[in-house]
């Protein structure tokens, strides 16, 4: 199912009221540049409902920022750290929005297409 990313949030809700309660994975993948030459990033929540052993997909397209669903699933958690880490993109309302895999001084981010490989990671102290 396909929906705009103001109605993310109250989508997956109403799915997890209609038993749709764990969150499988939530993906993203950089579609840069759009039509506009804008920044855009497809987002794909993947929902299970336990009693009647059915998935629901659902995709939406972002620019940079979305609204966290990590209230609704604890799993969204890691997984919008995750993508802001490696893509970028920020999770507004998110608890504890990190870089989890990249040093905090890390310039970029690595799966975005316009990121350059050429970057290198500061050295630090151990």
């Amino acid at each position: 199912m396909k929906i705009e990313s103001s109605k993310t949030f109250e989508t997956l809700k109403t799915l997890k009221n209609t038993g749709y309660v764990t969150l499988i994975s939530l993906a993203a993948e950089d579609l840069s540049p759009n039509l506009e030459g804008e920044s855009e990033f497809l987002l794909t929540y993947t929902l299970y409902n336990p009693v009647t052993k059915a998935f629901e997909e659902i995709e939406t397209t972002v620019n940079s920022e979305i609204h966290s669903v990590s209230s609704l699933f604890k799993s969204a958690n890691y997984d919008e750290c995750e993508i802001y880490d490696l893509f970028g993109i920020k999770f507004k309302n998110h608890p504890n929005l990190k870089r989890i895999f990249l040093d905090e001084n890390f310039e970029g981010h690595p799966l975005k297409n316009d990121y350059k490989q050429d970057k290198t990671l500061p050295e630090r102290e151990i």
